[in-house]
C-alpha cells in the first residue's frame, strides 16, 4: 500500500512540473519526464529486491546484502539487455524475396 502511494506521488509531482511555465517547453520536460521514470525504476526494483531479500535493513551487514543484490540484478538486467539487442542485430531482417 505504502509504495503505490509513493509511486502516486511522483506521478503527481510529474503532472504538477509539467503545467510550470518554465517546464512546458519540450526539452525540459523530457528530462523531466527521465528523471522521473528512473527514480520509479529505482525505487520499484529496490523494493522488490529489499522484499524478495528479507535482509534486516537496521544493520549495516543489511544494507550491504541488500546493495549487492540489487547491483548484482542491475547488472544481469544489463547483460540481458546486451544479448537480446545483440540476438536482434544478428537476425536476418531482410524479409522473403520470394515474393518479387
Amino acid at each position: 500500500m505504502v509504495s503505490w502511494l509513493i509511486v502516486g506521488f511522483f506521478v503527481l509531482v510529474l503532472i504538477a512540473l509539467l503545467k510550470f511555465k518554465q517546464f512546458r517547453h519540450t526539452q525540459n520536460r523530457i528530462y523531466i519526464v527521465l528523471i522521473i521514470l528512473l527514480l520509479l525504476f529505482f525505487y520499484i526494483s529496490g523494493s522488490n529486491i529489499i522484499n524478495s531479500s528479507k535482509a534486516d535493513l537496521k544493520t549495516f551487514n543489511g544494507w550491504i546484502t541488500v546493495g549487492k543484490l540489487y547491483f548484482s540484478w542491475l547488472g544481469n538486467a544489463v547483460k540481458n539487455v546486451g544479448g537480446i539487442v545483440g540476438n536482434a542485430i544478428k537476425m536476418d531482417w531482410v524479409g522473403n524475396s520470394t515474393g518479387k
